[in-house]
């Protein structure tokens, strides 16, 4: 399948199936009644957004699965949890207005009626009402109080607990779901696999092992936030492409069960990591021969699947992990390579030394460190002045988002064809 069309074909697919009932709600019944006068229209919209939403919401917990076709289809994990979070906040905003555009027909008659309507009159409603009035405190926990992540992976879990009520609220209210059977099975199904997948998400995913075993072999911390922890497998390895990521639940007293990403660098026994928060100057407190279990790999962060063989590589700080993967793999390969190593100062660039090596014996390979504190922030023109024209190669971006996005920009502004900058991001969680 040609790549283009397979990169978006996963996009599109998502949006049909939201859209799918929408067709089945028009041919129900005439359009022409359906929206006679503004009260009558009022009701439509407020049907519509109730599809629409339940749908996208079931869709976003399928897409919180993590599961590895996902990735495939959609070019990497970070682009599903891009997608699983713009559906859910779509989600949100159409369950939010789903019942004031139906409250409007009572406001017709009085506010007194419409108010009684949205405080629910019977139990289908209360399960209606407690759904949206859980969902609207977990997305004020999201986006208005900063929680710890760990606090905020728990607050998470109660997304469940807002669905079960959101179905419960949709089968058992008289609607357009409960009087055409097409429509209640399509809802139900897509409903009932989403509650599946949320409720393995949330609770069971540490219980039912689909990961590779390791254990730890050595903790080397080679920075404040980057510490390389060197894994041996026990029993099948994980396989892995050079540039793919992990995520590693370690089971020590000193950290908790949750699952974090991990860079792999060099091979799927010596992975790299940054994590976010505190938990890097946890792992430090990591002892030999304690266990973790890895799941993936995940990401489509490689340099073999670009078209130029000519590529330019930009690492912001702990962003060089992926690249330090595919250097090693280089060999061989045809490439011929530009890698940039962006950081602050000096002592930050962490894994300099390893990169040099490897160039020792790599002609076609070039490591430039860049430290901004002594030339400033890098930017395009000093990336053609030491690597000559860049429409014609691949340019490969991980860091920091702002330092992805401010390069990109620069980039595009060259005239580079977006299809040839390529960049991961860790950050998605």
């Amino acid at each position: 399948m040609n790549k283009f069309f397979q990169k978006y074909l996963a996009f599109v697919l998502v949006y049909v199936l939201a859209l799918l009932p929408v067709l089945n709600w028009v041919r129900l019944e005439s359009l022409s009644l359906r929206f006679v006068n503004l009260s009558a229209t009022m009701t439509s919209l407020g049907q519509l957004t109730g599809l629409v939403g339940m749908t996208l919401f079931s869709i976003s917990l399928l897409l919180s699965g993590r599961f590895r076709f996902l990735d495939s289809w959609f070019f990497g994990l970070n682009r599903v949890y891009d997608q699983h979070h713009k559906i859910g906040a779509i989600a949100f905003i159409l369950l939010l207005f789903h019942p004031l555009l139906l409250a409007f027909r009572y406001l017709t008659f009085s506010v007194r009626s419409a108010a009684l309507f949205l405080l629910g009159n019977d139990l289908s409603v209360v399960y209606g009402v407690i759904a949206l009035l859980l969902m609207i405190l977990l997305m004020v926990l999201t986006f208005y109080i900063k929680l710890k992540y760990p606090h905020w992976k728990i607050s998470h879990k109660f997304m469940v607990l807002v669905f079960v009520f959101a179905i419960l609220h949709s089968f058992f209210i008289y609607s357009d779901i409960a009087r055409d059977p097409w429509l209640r099975f399509y809802i139900l199904a897509l409903a009932i696999l989403g509650l599946l997948v949320g409720t393995y998400r949330a609770f069971f995913n540490k219980y039912i092992n689909r990961d590779y075993d390791y254990i730890v072999k050595a903790v080397t911390p080679l920075s404040s936030n980057t510490v390389s922890i060197k894994l041996e497998p026990q029993g099948r390895a994980l396989s892995f492409q050079a540039g793919q990521f992990v995520f590693v639940r370690f089971k020590s007293r000193g950290l908790s069960t949750e699952s974090h990403p991990f860079s792999i660098c060099s091979g799927p026994e010596e992975p790299v990591v940054k994590s976010l928060g505190d938990y890097t100057e946890k792992l430090t407190k990591l002892q030999p021969g304690e266990l973790a279990s890895v799941e993936g790999p995940f990401g489509k962060f490689s340099y073999r699947q670009a078209v130029h063989k000519q590529q330019i590589w930009l690492a912001g700080g702990v962003g060089i992990t992926p690249f330090v993967s595919m250097a090693k793999d280089l060999n061989k390969s045809g490439h011929k390579v530009d890698l940039y190593y962006c950081v602050n100062e000096q002592a930050e660039a962490v894994l300099l030394k390893e990169l040099m090596e490897i160039a020792k014996d790599n002609k076609n390979f070039r490591v430039f460190a860049w430290c901004s504190n002594d030339k400033g922030r890098i930017n395009v023109e000093a990336i053609v002045y030491s690597s000559g024209d860049v429409l014609n190669k691949d340019i490969f971006l991980c860091g920091p988002e702002p330092f992805m996005v401010g390069l990109r920009q620069q980039f595009l502004k060259l005239k580079v064809p977006k299809q040839q900058i390529h960049w991961e991001r860790f950050n998605f969680l």
